[in-house]
């Protein structure tokens, strides 16, 4: 059993490191056919990627996020209402950041929410849904260059140690 906490540490930085790698270079599949931003898949607002973090609890460590909307992309699921009867799902970047009823002048066409322009003119800001299918986008993983990489760790560190021992240090 592994108890040095220098050791765990060393992993712990190596695993988070390469999965906040590989979503930053968009090796995270299914892609996300991101219409309003060129973003790599799980980057949108950059909070998943931020939060992705380590915590070492005995001989163990432990990976992962505190985000709430960490687990349904890391599993998939479906979302559906809570409290209203069809999810808005936003169609430009001003509609993330406010929410439908926020907007003056609103009109509903087609499971559409617009807006009134003014001289005729009308903006899309959300398609209205029953629920919403996401895929499973596992991120959360050691991938066999991880393993490597921390195979290199562990043995470095005791030939360290053992080197140390044999050198009276």
């Amino acid at each position: 059993m592994i108890q040095d906490q220098q050791l765990l540490k060393a992993i712990g930085q190596v695993i988070t490191r390469n999965i906040k790698s590989r979503i930053r270079q968009n090796k995270i599949t299914p892609a996300t056919p991101n219409k309003l931003k060129n973003k790599a898949t799980l980057t949108d607002s950059g909070n998943l990627l931020s939060s992705i973090t380590y915590a070492i609890r005995g001989s163990s460590i432990v990976v992962g996020t505190n985000v709430t909307y960490a687990r349904i992309h890391q599993e998939g699921g479906t979302i559906t209402p809570k409290r209203a009867k069809y999810l808005a799902i936003p169609l430009t970047p001003a509609a993330k950041v406010k929410r439908p009823l926020e907007w003056e002048d609103t009109f509903i066409r087609k499971g559409i929410i617009f807006r009134n322009l003014g001289n005729d003119k009308i903006e899309a800001l959300y398609k209205l849904q029953k629920s919403v299918k996401i895929p499973a986008r596992p991120y959360l993983f050691i991938s066999p260059e991880d393993e490597n990489q921390i195979s290199n760790i562990i043995s470095k560190y005791y030939d360290k140690k053992i080197r140390s021992k044999f050198n009276g240090s």
